[in-house]
């Protein structure tokens, strides 16, 4: 019987570290950003305005949405989720150009969270 019971402990041990970077990914949330001029994250234009912008993952992809503070609907677009050491002091984008000489946003960074959400 204790083979048994130290049979299983070890399979649901397996499971759980195989199962816990997932989870740890895992996630969903809403932040809000100010665009002062249009900007795109791939082929999607956001133009300048105030957003909430909430992502929602249950794996490294992201599903993102840009929305204008107080409407319905907005842009929506795919990311991928990294982990970082320690929390981000604040919310912020990081803008690049991408092979049109086009500004990109590149990456989000939210406050107080441990992740980023990085866009190609």
């Amino acid at each position: 019987m204790s083979n048994s019971r130290t049979t299983i402990i070890v399979v649901a041990l397996a499971v759980l570290l195989v199962a816990a970077p997932i989870l740890a990914l895992a996630e969903s949330g809403s932040a809000r950003f100010v665009v002062t001029r249009t900007l795109y994250v791939g082929d999607t234009e956001i133009k300048a305005g105030q957003y909430d912008v909430k992502w929602e993952s249950s794996s490294s992809e992201a599903t993102v949405t840009f929305a204008f503070i107080g409407k319905p609907g907005g842009v929506t677009v795919n990311g991928k989720i990294e982990q970082v050491d320690k929390k981000y002091d604040y919310n912020s984008m990081g803008i690049g150009k991408d092979a049109a000489g086009r500004e990109v946003i590149k990456q989000l960074q939210f406050s107080g969270k441990k992740i980023r959400i990085v866009f190609e």
